[in-house]
């Protein structure tokens, strides 16, 4: 049985209807940034696009903004490679462990019972203040205070733990700005300094209860240290020292263990 003529126009309609929607959606399916290197690039005529931009300014393609892939993310420098963790180990049993710790304690300034906690836990990824222990190594109260640069995570900050950074991440880099917004804000207030300590602390740590291993975590601020100078390392843009700051213990970790 034929379709009756009054109903070909609807089903003719209706196939309209039905193309544009395709159509549409297939508009709407637009192809991801692409990565090269640390730097984004139009997916239309691979031209360099600006940050969380979804329209490259030549061409004027369209495009999803998204993070690179894992294995393609830089690494962060902020905490002990594989190579130096290993030669950290092969130190250790070298020099034996009483000797590697008391030379520890004494380049760090802790105690040595903490500087045989720190040489037994860290590990390629782990923060470099506490040495992945979790707890503050300056901590003389004996209440296990949790570390000022992790919060507890005992990761890099900056690599969540696994030494690759996200980057492009939009939320984070929201984040960041609303932090560095109270930060400056919080420093430029007229209150006594241990005021402003507990500020950046609660700042940083909410912060990285989310953000933990983004870009924007190199910039958070190591709040026990808010004057310049107090530490060597990367600086926060205002002068003030950042938790990628804690790479400097690594740092005099590697120097105590070497001959």
């Amino acid at each position: 049985m034929g379709i009756p003529v009054h109903a070909r126009w609807w089903v003719f309609i209706l196939l309209a209807v039905g193309i544009l929607l395709v159509l549409s959606l297939l508009a709407l399916d637009r192809p991801d940034v692409v990565w090269v290197g640390e730097s984004p690039e139009c997916p239309h005529c691979r031209l360099e696009v600006r940050w969380y931009s979804h329209r490259c300014a030549d061409c004027r393609g369209e495009f999803d903004w998204t993070s690179p892939a894992e294995e393609i993310s830089p690494i962060s420098g902020a905490t002990l490679s594989p190579q130096e963790a290993e030669w950290v180990r092969d130190r250790v049993k070298a020099l034996t462990a009483e000797v590697a710790a008391a030379r520890v304690a004494t380049a760090l300034g802790l105690e040595l019972a903490f500087a045989v906690e720190y040489l037994s836990s860290v590990a390629k990824g782990d923060c470099g203040w506490c040495g992945g222990t979790r707890l503050d190594p300056s901590d003389g109260s004996g209440e296990g205070l949790r570390c000022p640069a992790c919060f507890g995570s005992g990761n890099g900050i900056a690599c969540g733990g696994d030494r690759t950074m996200r980057i492009g991440d939009q939320r984070a880099a929201r984040a960041y700005a609303a932090y560095d917004r109270e930060l400056s804000d919080l420093m430029r207030s007229q209150v006594p300094d241990d005021i402003k300590r507990q500020g950046a602390r609660r700042l940083a740590r909410e912060f990285l209860a989310s953000h933990e291993g983004t870009q924007e975590a190199q910039g958070i601020v190591f709040w026990p240290a808010l004057l310049p100078g107090e530490l060597n390392g990367h600086k926060h843009p205002g002068g003030m020292p950042t938790v990628v700051a804690s790479r400097e213990r690594l740092n005099l970790v590697l120097g105590a263990l070497a001959d």
